[in-house]
């Protein structure tokens, strides 16, 4: 298998994987997402961008490897 061959079988696989995901997404929202035209803010009150607030309130434990 040439490395063109396999490209062009990985496209279609991932071709074929969009398509499932698109229709279970559809089959389960009841068809294409309703949007109501608000435009949100990229700042917070506080000032900070949204991604800025979101890891100011994610404090992330610090978890090691466990070892055996």
């Amino acid at each position: 298998m040439t490395a063109e061959h396999a490209r062009a079988n990985a496209r279609k696989g991932h071709i074929a994987e969009k398509a499932t995901i698109d229709h279970l997404i559809q089959s389960l929202s009841g068809g294409e997402p309703e949007h109501d035209g608000r435009v949100l803010a990229a700042v917070t009150e506080s000032g900070l961008t949204i991604e800025d607030q979101v890891r100011k309130t994610w404090n992330r434990m610090v978890v090691g490897l466990a070892i055996f």
